[in-house]
């Protein structure tokens, strides 16, 4: 499915029960050379929670995943007919490469994320107005 973070489009995840939500930003632009950044946000709800994920035009790269019990999906709209997994690991990510068209799965980030800067247990993310309760 061709996605990108152009016009408003970003991912939006939804998952079911307690987890956490890695997210990672990775490959700065090269006039800021800066280390990425990686973090996660932790829900303790046992119903539906969506995320949409933020980004910053800073980085090139994003990638993230969900650790909880029950498995997690993305889609880029409320009404999308497109669904797919969440990765469960750095190893086995879901993101999207700076100018790519596509969400990538099962993506390893695991070198990127080992040297990203810890974002201090917060990450780019927005909840979507159906259920705010972490």
């Amino acid at each position: 499915m061709a996605v990108n973070y152009l016009n408003g489009l970003a991912p939006i995840v939804t998952v079911t029960g307690p987890g956490n939500l890695h997210h990672l930003t990775y490959d700065s632009v090269p006039s800021l050379n800066g280390p990425g950044a990686v973090g996660m946000i932790n829900t303790t709800h046992n119903g539906t929670t969506n995320f949409l994920l933020g980004f910053s035009y800073n980085y090139r790269g994003y990638a993230f995943y969900w650790d909880g019990q029950a498995p997690a999906f993305w889609r880029v709209s409320g009404n999308s007919p497109f669904i797919e997994p969440v990765g469960t690991s750095w190893e086995n990510a879901t993101g999207v490469p700076w100018g790519s068209s596509e969400i990538e799965l099962g993506i390893n980030v695991a070198t990127q994320a080992a040297s990203a800067t810890k974002a201090g247990g917060e990450i780019p993310v927005f909840f979507s107005a159906d259920y705010f309760q972490l």
